[in-house]
């Protein structure tokens, strides 16, 4: 705890039902396709989903082999599409992506409905707290789903030291001031003016430079309950490497769009991607896990893709592998603006330090990145891109053993513990404590785990 009462964030509740349970295995009732050797197989796999769906939702399994497709199919809530026992099924992309290949929920656009709202009025409130004050709570109530809202101000860009920067003689704007940022969360009590969070904050509010408010929201339709599992897809004329203007080859292999919760992917082996999965704004408990990515070629330039990019919260990334050349430049999990918490990353593998663990821009919040040897980097961005400045708030390092930078943000804080076992000194003024050495517990998600009274979980379920 420092000298506000910031303490660690709450990651327990990153992934699929906050980590509550494991993946479901295979659900009945189910259809095993059968391909007719057809030159796309698309419209086979999605007729399948689609007369899954229909009757109410359970599995599609795909027949051994490799089958050639296109790009393009859309799952529905609760189906999930499986490769064969051994992950035996192959489909091979016949043109390169201009869409994801497998989306799973609707790209909705529509927005949230929203209801009762009211200002927080603590002075401040520290990260890790679960509760805080508002000056009317007669509008709200047990289970409600509400954004805890903040809205940027001149004086907290300012203190943040990202007012005044200015790249190539050209001004850039960080966060631009009157911008709302808004984190999902639901209420869990109520007592007077006192709300009670189910998930304790990955961010601060303080009155002196934020305006907080505490909005009830229903959200537009929503899609749960899907999955890919056990498939391998590839794109022999590789997208790895393409320009990032390129709109022929920068879509995601799996898209997980707004509104969709409760899903997962899960033993998935990826090659020649330019970005491997997409997880969007107001997408939530999502699992990506099991996965090797097989970036085959680098990219030309300064503009670094994406191999797994988080835009969603409660978003848990694990057990997760990027292959193929060394060389291969990219982030290989990052977060874009003002990505809300909590989200982990844990036990990620990559080939070398080309490869990072990288909040990407404009104040991401409640980050973990634990157990793992892939370079890391929580830090200032100043004027790289637009202005990409702070990237990340309340985020944490756990058992890190590679190279690693962590900055915190004057008006913030994150932590590096138990980083630069192997001799890598973790570099920034960060809260670094117990530098070059491991800690216990070795993973700080399973204990927060455990102190929700979860036990059952080992983290690498398949």
């Amino acid at each position: 705890m420092n000298s506000r009462g910031d303490v660690i964030p709450d990651f327990s509740y990153a992934g699929y039902h906050n980590s509550a349970i494991t993946l479901p295995s295979i659900t009945a009732p189910n259809i095993t396709v059968t391909f007719n050797n057809s030159v796309d197989v698309r419209p086979a796999i999605q007729a399948a989903i689609d007369s899954i769906a229909s009757s109410g939702g359970g599995s599609v399994i795909l027949p051994a082999g490799k089958w050639s497709m296109t790009a393009g199919l859309n799952l529905s809530s609760n189906v999930v599409v499986a490769g064969s026992a051994g992950g035996k099924t192959t489909l091979s992309l016949s043109e390169k992506p201009s869409v994801p290949v497998f989306t799973l929920g609707s790209d909705n656009t529509a927005k949230p409905k929203y209801g009762f709202r009211s200002n927080i009025t603590n002075d401040y409130v520290p990260i890790g707290s679960s509760s805080v004050e508002v000056v009317n709570s007669s509008g709200f109530a047990v289970d409600q789903l509400v954004y805890v809202s903040r809205i940027a101000t001149e004086s907290w860009i300012t203190a943040n030291g990202m007012n005044n920067l200015v790249r190539d003689d050209a001004s850039q704007t960080w966060i631009p001031e009157n911008k709302r940022f808004m984190t999902p969360n639901q209420i869990s009590g109520v007592d007077g003016n006192n709300i009670t969070l189910k998930i304790p904050l990955t961010d601060n509010i303080d009155l002196d430079y934020l305006r907080p408010e505490l909005i009830v929201y229903t959200p537009p339709e929503t899609n749960s309950e899907m999955g890919i599992r056990d498939l391998s897809i590839e794109v022999p004329d590789t997208c790895s490497g393409a320009s990032l203007n390129d709109k022929t080859c920068n879509s995601a292999a799996i898209h997980f769009p707004s509104w969709t919760a409760d899903s997962w992917a899960s033993g998935l082996t990826l090659k020649g991607f330019n970005k491997f999965f997409q997880i969007d704004q107001d997408a939530s408990r999502i699992t990506v896990q099991n996965t090797t990515m097989n970036r085959d070629k680098d990219i030309s330039g300064s503009a670094l893709p994406f191999d797994i990019m988080i835009q969603g919260s409660q978003v848990l990334v694990q057990d997760c592998e990027q292959v193929g050349i060394s060389s291969a430049r990219c982030f290989s999990v990052a977060t874009g603006s003002l990505t809300p918490g909590p989200n982990a990353v844990l036990r990620h593998k990559t080939q070398s330090d080309s490869q990072t663990i990288y909040p990407h821009q404009r104040w991401a919040q409640g980050l973990l990145v634990e157990d793992t040897s892939v370079a890391t980097y929580f830090v200032n961005r100043n004027i790289k891109g637009t202005g990409q400045g702070w990237s990340i708030n309340g985020g944490v390092g756990w058992n890190i053993n590679g190279y690693c930078e962590f900055e915190s943000p004057p008006t913030g804080i994150n932590w590096c513990i138990g980083c630069g076992e192997n001799g890598s000194e973790p570099k920034g003024n960060a809260t670094l404590l117990e530098t070059g050495q491991r800690v216990e517990p070795r993973s700080l998600f399973q204990a927060q785990l455990q102190n929700r009274g979860v036990y059952r979980y080992d983290g690498e379920e398949s």
